[in-house]
C-alpha cells in the first residue's frame, strides 16, 4: 500500500472534520483555519500557490519562517478538494506533515537524534557541537515550543500527543535548518560574551 492509499483509507475511518495543525478539513474536503466556522463569510482561494503565498504570513503581518509557526492567518477557505488534492494541500502548507506522521505511525520514519544532526554539520553549522545541553534546551523551549506547532521527537523524549481521535499531530522527526540557525546564534553570542567579560 503506498501513502495515498494508506490516506484515503485512513479518510475512510476518519470522516470530517479533522485537526491538523491550526487547520480543520471539513465536510466536502474544505481547508479553513481551525478558529474559523464554515458559516463565516470565508474568502476563497482559488489555488494552492494563492494559499501557501497568503500563509507566509502570520495573523500580525509578519513573515512565518516555520511552516509550523503558530498563528496562520483566518477568514479564507481552500477547496473542495479530492482525496489526492486534500493530501497535497495540507503537505503543501505543512510540508512533509502527512509524510512523517505516516512515516511514524507505521514505523518507516524514526527521530533522527540531534547529536546524529550535529556530527553531520561540516560547515558554518559544526560550531553548535561545541553546546552543551542547556543552551540547547534553551533553544528548544524558545523555537519549539513557543514558536512551532511541530512535536519535537528528536529532542524532548516523550509519547506523540494525540488530541483527539480524529486529529493529525505534525511531528518534527530532526532538527530544521530554523532551528540550527537559532542555536548557531546563541552559540555565538555566547561565545561573544565570554571573549568581552
Amino acid at each position: 500500500m503506498n501513502v495515498l492509499e494508506y490516506w484515503q483509507r485512513w479518510l475512510v475511518e476518519n470522516p470530517p472534520p479533522i485537526q491538523v495543525g491550526e487547520l480543520q478539513v471539513l465536510e466536502g474536503y474544505w481547508i479553513c483555519n481551525r478558529k474559523d466556522s464554515f458559516n463565516d463569510k470565508l474568502v476563497p482561494i482559488s489555488s494552492l500557490l494563492d494559499l501557501k503565498l497568503m500563509l507566509r504570513i502570520d495573523s500580525k503581518g509578519l513573515y512565518r519562517p516555520l511552516k509550523g509557526k503558530i498563528g496562520i492567518i483566518q477568514g479564507w477557505k481552500f477547496g473542495p478538494l479530492d482525496t489526492e488534492n486534500l493530501f497535497c494541500a495540507l503537505e503543501g502548507i505543512y510540508p512533509f506533515a502527512l509524510m512523517h506522521w505516516i512515516g511514524y505511525k507505521e514505523k518507516t520514519y524514526v527521530p533522527v537524534p540531534f547529536e546524529s544532526t550535529i556530527k553531520r554539520q561540516v560547515g558554518m553549522y559544526k560550531i553548535i557541537g561545541r553546546a552543551d545541553d542547556s543552551l540547547i534546551d534553551q533553544v528548544v523551549q524558545e523555537t519549539c515550543r513557543m514558536q512551532c506547532l511541530r512535536q519535537n521527537l528528536w529532542w524532548i523524549k516523550q509519547p506523540l500527543e494525540l488530541a483527539e481521535r480524529s486529529s493529525i499531530p505534525l511531528v518534527c522527526l530532526e532538527a530544521c535548518p530554523f532551528f540550527l540557525e537559532q542555536c548557531r546564534i546563541k552559540v555565538l553570542q555566547k561565545r561573544q560574551s565570554k571573549m568581552f567579560s
